[in-house]
Formats: C-alpha cells, sequence, structure tokens
C-alpha cells in the first residue's frame, strides 16, 4: 500500500512541476513578445508551450528572429530539457522563393487562411511582398507597409534573381480610378483585366494611344495612355503640395466604405488616406492607429486654423474599451487613447473621409455639413508633406 502512495504523491508532484514551470514559460513568452513583437498587424509571434507526455515543447511561428533568439536562450537556462520546435518564418521550405509580385488588379487579404476570415487589407498589382509561408494553398504575406495576412492566389512567387530582372523593367503606373486593359491595341476588343489606380506593370512598347504592358504572371495587354504614365513622367509629374493632395482625394468621392479596402473598389477610412498619398509616392502605414505615429503634429486643440489643406486629422476615444480601425487594441499613449478614424482636411472646416461613401463633412456646427460624431471625438492633426518636401514618412521610390 505505501509503494501506491509513493506512486501517487510523485503523479501529484510531477503535475505541480509540470503546471508551474508551463505557466512560468507562458509569461516568458508574453514578456518577450511584449518586448520584441507587440503588434500582430506587423509581426508574426504565435507560440506557445505543449505537454506531450514528460516532455515540454514550444511551438509556434514568429517573424522575429531577435524574439526568437531571446526566447530560446532564456528557456534553455531555465529549463534545459524544454525542445524548440518553432518556426522562423519566411519558412525554409520556401526556398529562394521568399518574395513575390501582385498579378491582379486588387489581391485581397484576410487574417485568417480561409475565405470567411475577415479581410484586413489589400493590395495591388505589381506590388512587391514578403512571402513567409505557405498552407493549403494561401500564402502568408507582409506588404511594404509592413501588414501581414494571408491570401490566395493573386501572388507570382519569384527568387530574388527574378525579382531584380522584374526591377529593371521599366514600368508604367495606373493613374485613372478605374480603367480596362485589352487584348489588342484596340478599345473594342477583348479586356484583359479590370485596373485600378496605383496599378503597376511592365512596359513591352508604345504606339501613339496605347501602352504594350507585362503582367507579373506573363499576360500581355494593352492600356490607353490616357490611363497611365511612364513611372518617369508619373515621378516628374508628382506635385508635394497640399493642394495636390485635396485633388487626387477628391477623386475618390462617393467610392463606397469597404473594411480592409485600400483600392477604389472600396475604401476603408484608412485605406482611403494611403492611396491619396501611395499616388504622391509616400508610403503611409495601413492603419489609423499607425498613421498617426507618423508626420509633423499641427494640432491637438481644435484650432483648425493651424491646418492646411492635406493634412491628416484624427479621431478616436480616450475610453479603455475603444478599438482601433481593424478591431486592435493598440494604444498610441499612455492615457489608453484609440485612434480610430482618419481624414483628409481639404480647408474651410471642411474635410473628406470614407464613411459609408467617400464623403465631404464639416467641423463648423453651422455648416450644413456638419459631422458631430466626428468632431466630438476629434484627436489631433498631423502634416506629412511640408515646403514640397515629406516629412517623417517612407518615400515608396527609396
Amino acid at each position: 500500500m505505501n509503494r501506491y502512495y509513493v506512486i501517487f504523491f510523485l503523479w501529484i508532484f510531477s503535475i505541480q512541476y509540470f503546471m508551474a514551470q508551463e505557466s512560468d514559460v507562458k509569461h516568458i513568452i508574453r514578456e518577450i513578445q511584449n518586448k520584441y513583437a507587440p503588434d500582430r498587424r506587423v509581426e508574426v509571434f504565435q507560440i506557445d508551450i505543449h505537454q506531450k507526455g514528460d516532455t515540454s515543447i514550444v511551438k509556434g511561428v514568429t517573424t522575429s528572429k531577435d524574439a526568437y533568439d531571446e526566447l530560446i536562450r532564456t528557456l534553455k537556462v531555465n529549463y534545459p530539457a524544454i525542445i524548440d520546435s518553432i518556426r522562423l518564418l519566411p519558412d525554409v521550405e520556401l526556398g529562394e522563393k521568399t518574395e513575390g509580385i501582385v498579378y491582379n488588379s486588387v489581391g485581397t487579404i484576410r487574417y485568417a487562411p480561409r475565405y470567411n476570415s475577415e479581410m484586413i487589407t489589400q493590395t495591388l498589382l505589381g506590388v512587391k511582398v514578403k512571402i513567409l509561408e505557405e498552407y493549403n494553398g494561401w500564402r502568408r504575406i507582409q506588404t511594404p507597409d509592413k501588414y501581414i495576412g494571408w491570401i490566395n492566389g493573386s501572388v507570382r512567387p519569384l527568387s530574388k534573381a527574378e525579382i531584380l530582372s522584374y526591377n529593371e523593367q521599366r514600368k508604367i503606373i495606373v493613374i485613372s480610378v478605374y480603367t480596362t486593359s485589352y487584348e489588342m491595341p484596340d478599345e473594342t476588343s477583348n479586356p484583359v483585366s479590370d485596373l485600378v489606380i496605383g496599378n503597376i506593370l511592365a512596359l513591352q512598347s508604345e504606339n501613339e494611344k496605347f501602352y504594350e504592358v507585362v503582367y507579373p504572371d506573363g499576360r500581355i495587354a494593352f492600356i490607353l495612355k490616357s490611363d497611365a504614365l511612364t513611372h518617369e513622367d508619373w515621378f516628374k509629374n508628382i506635385d508635394l503640395s497640399g493642394e495636390s493632395v485635396t485633388k487626387s482625394a477628391l477623386q475618390f468621392k462617393g467610392i463606397p466604405y469597404l473594411w480592409g479596402g485600400t483600392s477604389s473598389k472600396g475604401l476603408d477610412c484608412s485605406g482611403f488616406t494611403k492611396i491619396v498619398y501611395y499616388m504622391h509616392d509616400i508610403n503611409l502605414p495601413r492603419d489609423a492607429s499607425q498613421q498617426v505615429n507618423k508626420g509633423l503634429l499641427i494640432d491637438s486643440n481644435g484650432d483648425f486654423g493651424k491646418l492646411k489643406p492635406g493634412d491628416l486629422i484624427f479621431f478616436g476615444t480616450k475610453g479603455p474599451k475603444a478599438t482601433n480601425e481593424q478591431g486592435n487594441s493598440e494604444s498610441n499613449k499612455s492615457n489608453d487613447e484609440r485612434v480610430v478614424h482618419v481624414g483628409i482636411y481639404l480647408g474651410d472646416n471642411h474635410y473628406i473621409h470614407a464613411s459609408d461613401n467617400v464623403r465631404i463633412n464639416s467641423l463648423n456646427p453651422s455648416d450644413a455639413l456638419y459631422d458631430k460624431f466626428n468632431a466630438d471625438r476629434y484627436l489631433r492633426s498631423k502634416r506629412y508633406i511640408e515646403n514640397n518636401k515629406p516629412i517623417n514618412v517612407d518615400i515608396i521610390s527609396k
């Protein structure tokens, strides 16, 4: 009988030991995640501890090598027997093809690798993305604004050598909000695809009326010259001024609101500001709560006389229960402020924003376009262009 008591107490002791170890390891994982990958939108850190008999295993994936190195180093010091089963992304199984080019006019990126998962953002034809891993026909990718999500199709994987070759080709960029490419240099010929503003294609040849272009997946098409510019001409024609930003913004007036939308097929509030600035060679972060951390602070007291056309105006709440536009809970200030909406200032207390559709509203209570809801939650205004130069933002061409 005493032997059974010993076995029982050893069993209880082992359970308590593994529970204490699991709790400690989970705490270490959380601490390292908070240090290196606090924002799930731009870093992957999905790691947990699992028990298999008497063996403890840490499993998961991460894009942060620094986080991985510190986690394993810390765990090995405290628990030498723990097994490392973490995959560092990009996945080694991808081989050399860890980059890709979007070949559809708009690529839909979802939170999880399934069609019924929410759309978190979009990417445009011709954009280069990082490929992080593959799963059941889906690819987890990272866009140039660092956003991470899953896409099915729409991306052609390329090796570094193929990317370099693609970079050397002359390009055109679509400047019409919507247009079509054709099988022949003839508007009555069949379409190859739809196109939206910001799409980029390789230039093959041109005549008086059409550009002949090549898609990243090899399709050949013809685009009216009135709908596009060569990259060289586009860069020469960029007007880094607030007036140019507002003129560009007005092109999108009336486009319906679409959660996760960053293209002229549908826009959410920060997708709208992003595409407008994209067409000025400025790569704004994806979400309003990220965009507010760029640029130059102009006002945080409701003094709209300080604002100039083209400034971004941000709205939100101070309460801890608020969430940002994409449903995340990252705060920008220590008082739990949440930035949840953004628009572009037009002048005279008017601004344009994506809300139901891209529309103009006013911050003036006596104006017929007054938007009391947003006026009551105004937070601050930021400037991203000053004296025809970008301020504290990333430049696409660089």
